[in-house]
């Protein structure tokens, strides 16, 4: 809006009289100030007690909304969530990083990373965001960008450690690239804004974690809450040259080690050592109860559909320039009856491998039928094969309960399940 253009013109001014203006670069605008300014409209441009200028609140991503659905996936977002009591300093200053815990309609526990400004959660526009407006963008609990879930045990706990080799300080995980790439069309990230972040959540029975300060020093923090939130955000070392993304259930790197109430503790290893990393125990864990079920129960007609013309699949959004361009493709559509409903804990998975000549046409695709589904409803689900690509398609359909979470929130139990039945296609 132009008004509020203008609004943060003439803060600026005044700032400046005052002599507030800094000579070293600060994203943020600080100081007390009192501008005259229509009646709500102050609120709309200037966070209330810190003083930094509010833009547009954060979107979902582009055709994100086409896949929104209470009943399958992650669900939808229900209520505004809790903005938890841990808070981390910036290695930069400003704001400070925040977690937000929300759940969703199928169930699951989510946490939201963020900067925080006056109770709200959300990014900076700095690092590419926004424009580099300078201004603190509140993302709401609806918001799919960076919610991150889990499977929440019988008792309602969710644990969950996610590990951001390389976030923007901004918070914004979508503005600049850590690294540059040709097939990545986003801008680099300025020199030192990138971050290094550990959170999550560990549990009832966790009390502290420690972790290695860039100076080597070990550093204490008691965990937040009943739901032992953790946040630990450090600069990233400017020689990396490999950033991700990891999630997992327990820490397995990173921290140092992680405290509990009854006086034990996890000490975390390098993952580079003998035999890998070593997670740590879910203390406090409560299993939920599912019924045992059999094969016998599962087994039932698989129906293959072989698409015979080329299609891009996808929502009809237009691309960055510059992005890469995904070839054509063929559908194949696989329906079968469920006997046995389905839940996001009790789920439906496909198992497939292509067997084919051509370059890149081997591949093996595996996930979970994600969405509920009632016992005797018809189920189908729909994957994509590169059309050049020739061969033979074997698909097993299993079914999985899932009684403990695992790295990602539908895990599909291993690629031999085939407890529903087994089919082979022909791509011609």
């Amino acid at each position: 809006m132009r008004v509020l253009d203008e609004l943060e013109r003439e803060i600026e001014r005044i700032a400046a009289q005052e002599g507030d203006v800094r000579a070293r670069r600060r994203w943020w605008r600080s100081g007390m100030l009192v501008v005259v300014v229509p009646l709500g409209l102050a609120a709309a441009a200037v966070a209330a007690t810190t003083g930094i200028l509010v833009g547009e609140p954060v979107k979902n991503p582009p055709g994100a909304q086409l896949n929104l659905n209470p009943k399958a996936g992650l669900g939808v977002i229900v209520g505004s969530g809790k903005l938890l009591g841990v808070r981390t300093g910036d290695p930069d200053g400003g704001p400070a990083w925040a977690l937000r815990m929300v759940k969703t309609s199928r169930g699951l526990g989510c946490v939201q990373l963020g900067r925080v400004v006056d109770g709200k959660l959300g990014v900076l526009g700095r690092d590419g965001a926004f424009a580099n407006d300078g201004k603190f963008h509140e993302r709401g609990a609806e918001i799919l960008q960076q919610t991150d879930c889990q499977q929440a045990d019988a008792a309602g706990h969710v644990f969950i450690a996610m590990s951001y080799l390389g976030l923007a300080a901004s918070g914004d995980m979508t503005a600049c690239a850590p690294r540059p790439s040709s097939r990545d069309v986003r801008p680099a990230c300025p020199p030192g804004s990138l971050r290094t972040i550990y959170y999550g959540l560990l549990g009832p029975q966790a009390s502290a974690i420690t972790y290695v300060s860039p100076g080597g020093i070990i550093i204490r923090r008691p965990v937040t809450g009943p739901d032992g939130a953790y946040l630990v955000v450090l600069p990233t070392d400017p020689g990396r040259r490999n950033f991700y993304f990891s999630p997992g259930v327990t820490p397995a790197s990173g921290l140092r080690s992680v405290e509990y109430r009854d006086g034990s503790v996890c000490r975390i290893v390098s993952p580079q050592r003998l035999g890998g990393a070593r997670h740590c125990p879910l203390k406090g864990f409560v299993a939920p109860t599912l019924p045992h079920i059999t094969r016998a129960q599962l087994a039932t007609t698989i129906d293959v559909d072989i698409g015979t013309r080329r299609e891009h699949p996808g929502p009809k959004i237009k691309l960055p320039k510059g992005a890469p361009v995904i070839p054509a493709q063929r559908r194949i559509t696989i329906r079968f009856r469920a006997r046995v409903a389905a839940t996001a804990r009790s789920f439906y998975t496909v198992n497939t491998r292509l067997h084919a000549a051509g370059k890149n046409c081997r591949y093996r695709g595996f996930g979970p039928i994600a969405k509920d589904a009632t016992a005797g409803s018809a189920i189908s689900y729909t994957l994509y094969v590169a059309y050049r690509c020739r061969g033979t398609l074997t698909i097993n359909v299993g079914y999985t309960q899932q009684r403990r979470p695992g790295p990602m929130p539908f895990d599909i139990g291993g690629l031999g399940n085939a407890k529903v039945g087994h089919v082979t296609a022909t791509l011609r």
